[in-house]
């Protein structure tokens, strides 16, 4: 069989996008193109058994399951920058013996291990374990990285020094016509949105696009992924301002475009959300404004610490004594019974602790202290307070911002497909692995 005949696939992962928002608006906003993308192609049902967010109903959690087709009780990554467990396979360490190229572009948890059928690999922002492939496109991945493990406290000076190496390397690349051709659209959005993180999150996912955009065309990969996450973050924490809806259509329209260039280059596509989203009203979690701080105020040892998105961290030691200490620390501070943090403890020198409580209200007063303002997310109370509350509280108080939630996790999801075969209406997330498989296989 000649190359030219080999049936290829591109797959589209908008993490967590709500599609019936999406259809609504592309309407109302008057953008047939988003409208018809979907429209034209099959839609199937898929679901999860995890139920809990902020442990297993999460994209570094359940991306792990679809690329490789086990459930997150067998895989065990749990958090941002986790490594699979090198006895199990992703789809591209599947099918490493065939000749079939892959292009991977931002894929949540994604590990590269080897580079034998690799043409592109980008990992997501928020893994600190992994690097680009090849190596020069680490310059437009130390923008987004550094700025997704920091929100929302950056340091400008190093934020100057990405945003720097990121603009000088589009500038020299194909994708600086495009760039240069909506530069009045992206800093309109930027000024009117007031600067806040979703401008940037699109501007950087729909730059992405374009960079990978370009490389196809130069060398297309007989399966290429593609994953954008500015969407989820968006219905996570703007979905209630309706005047910045527009803003999100403008963007996704965009990407739309690319979508369907590249779409055009290959014979079946898949466009998929992994799980959704529910829209609530407004909670406010707590994150450290640093991570570094808040736990020097806890008289805390430690040796690194990698944030992540939302609310935690994972922390390195020198030894398991200075563990077991910032454990014992963590998990007893509560405030009339509601415990603060949940912490996760590892084999290695390493935990990751999240903030264990939200509030209902945005204007509350993070000096004083009144246990009336916070709700807590998983009751435990058969811990005993070793801790002298009121103080460590105020230090952790200080050291805080409040964070907007406005959606939560659903375990559903949809598939849109083309010249694709699901043979079912609904099925497990961890299925669909093996329908791409029996595609390639027809190599």
């Amino acid at each position: 069989m000649t190359k030219n005949k080999k049936k290829n696939l591109v797959i589209f992962e908008i993490n967590e996008c709500d599609f019936k928002f999406i259809l609504k608006g592309a309407k109302k906003f008057d953008y047939p193109l988003i409208s018809n993308f979907f429209i034209n192609k099959k839609k199937s049902f898929t679901y999860t058994n995890d139920k809990t967010e902020g442990y297993n109903l999460d994209p570094w959690v359940q991306w792990v399951s679809i690329h490789t087709g086990l459930n997150s009780s067998k895989h065990k990554v749990f958090r941002i920058g986790e490594k699979l467990n090198s006895k199990f396979d992703q789809l591209w360490d599947l099918v490493k013996t065939k000749k079939i190229k892959f292009t991977l572009w931002g894929l949540f948890n994604s590990n590269l291990r080897s580079k034998h059928n690799i043409d592109l690999f980008y990992p997501d922002p928020w893994s600190y374990t992994q690097h680009a492939y090849p190596e020069k496109i680490n310059n437009f991945l130390k923008l987004p990285r550094y700025y997704a493990l920091n929100y929302p406290n950056i340091n400008i000076f190093k934020f100057i020094l990405y945003s720097f190496l990121f603009f000088k390397t589009l500038l020299i690349s194909r994708s600086s016509i495009f760039f240069l051709k909506n530069i009045k659209n992206f800093v309109y959005i930027f000024i009117k949105s007031k600067f806040k993180s979703f401008s940037l999150y699109f501007f950087l996912d729909l730059i992405s696009l374009e960079i990978v955009y370009n490389k196809l065309k130069q060398n297309k990969s007989e399966v290429t992924i593609i994953a954008l996450n500015s969407f989820a973050h968006y219905q996570h924490n703007y979905w209630d301002e309706k005047k910045s809806h527009k803003f999100y259509f403008w963007y996704l329209n965009e990407m739309i475009k690319k979508f369907s260039c590249i779409e055009k280059m290959y014979n079946a596509c898949i466009c998929y959300n992994g799980f959704g989203q529910m829209k609530i009203k407004p909670k406010y979690h707590l994150r450290p404004k640093k991570p570094q701080f808040f736990l020097d105020n806890l008289n805390i040892n430690y040796k690194d610490v990698k944030p992540n998105m939302t609310t935690g961290a994972h922390v390195f030691f020198k030894n398991y004594r200075d563990k077991k200490k910032c454990i014992k620390i963590l998990s007893n501070i509560n405030l009339d019974q509601k415990y603060f943090f949940k912490v996760q403890d590892y084999k290695e020198n390493k935990i990751f602790y999240k903030f264990n409580v939200y509030s209902n209200k945005n204007n509350i007063n993070l000096n004083k202290i009144n246990h009336k303002d916070f709700d807590e997310f998983h009751p435990t109370s058969n811990l005993n307070n070793l801790c002298s509350k009121k103080i460590l509280i105020k230090q952790i108080l200080k050291n805080v911002n409040l964070i907007k939630s406005t959606s939560e996790h659903i375990n559903e999801g949809l598939i849109y497909s083309k010249n694709f075969q699901i043979s079912k209406n609904r099925i497990k997330s961890t299925e669909l692995i093996n329908y791409i498989k029996k595609y390639l296989n027809k190599y």
